[in-house]
C-alpha cells in the first residue's frame, strides 16, 4: 500500500492516529505461507499480550496487518490471539495497550476479510 490516501483512508475507518500509520508504512512486509508461521505468529500475540510487552505486542501486531497470508492456511489460532487483543475495552487501557487494541480490530477485519473471503470459493 504505497498510496498515501489510502493510509489515510486506513486510519480514517479505523481511528489510528499518525504515529500508528508510520510504524505500519515503515514496516517491512512478509509473506506467512506456511502453517507455523501462522501458529508461531499467535503464540507470539499470546505471549507478549499475557506479558504485557505492549511494544513487542505492538510490532507483531504490523507485521501481521502488513504480512501476505495465504489463504489455504488456518488462522484459528491467530484468529483466537488476535480476538484476545482486539476485545479489550480501549478507553480503560494504558496508552501503549491502546494502540494495540487498534491495530488488533484492523488486524481482526483483515484475518475476516483474507479466510472468509477464501471460503466462498472453496467446495
Amino acid at each position: 500500500m504505497a498510496d498515501v490516501a489510502a493510509w489515510h483512508a486506513l486510519a480514517q475507518l479505523h481511528h489510528l492516529n499518525e504515529v500508528e500509520i508510520l510504524q505500519l508504512m515503515t514496516c517491512v512486509p512478509v509473506v506467512l505461507s506456511h502453517q507455523w508461521q501462522m501458529d508461531d505468529a499467535a503464540a507470539s500475540l499470546q505471549g507478549y499480550h499475557v506479558g504485557s510487552n505492549h511494544e513487542q505486542l505492538t510490532n507483531v501486531l504490523c507485521v501481521l496487518l502488513r504480512a501476505e497470508m495465504r489463504p489455504a492456511l488456518s488462522c484459528s489460532a491467530l484468529s483466537v490471539a488476535t480476538l484476545m487483543v482486539a476485545l479489550e475495552c480501549e478507553e480503560k487501557a494504558t496508552a501503549d495497550m491502546a494502540v494495540a487494541v487498534r491495530l488488533a480490530r484492523v488486524l481482526a477485519c483483515k484475518l475476516e476479510r483474507v479466510f472468509q473471503f477464501s471460503k466462498s470459493f472453496k467446495k
